[in-house]
């Protein structure tokens, strides 16, 4: 239960410090944030497939860059641009 708990604290630690980095997403990722705390919730970007965003609390997003090379969905972009 104390390792779960680290890892809770080590998890929010890190997304808060991605969150004062980054970049909001879009309203309509924030939108479907869970609303329960220390849900842990990645989604898509909805213009670039080379991003993504992760949900740091309720109602709220933060872009991120996938690793070179990488991109969230390869198989279905959609009419996301890809790099």
């Amino acid at each position: 239960m104390r390792n779960f708990l680290l890892l809770v604290v080590v998890l929010a630690v890190a997304s808060l410090a991605a969150a004062q980095t980054g970049i909001p997403c879009p309203d309509s990722v924030n939108r479907q944030c869970p609303t329960s705390a220390g849900t842990a919730l990645f989604l898509p970007h909805p213009n670039d497939c080379s991003k993504y965003c992760e949900c740091v609390m309720e109602g709220l997003a933060y872009e991120l860059q996938c690793p070179d090379g990488l991109m969230w969905d390869e198989v279905d972009c959609g009419s996301r641009p890809k790099p």
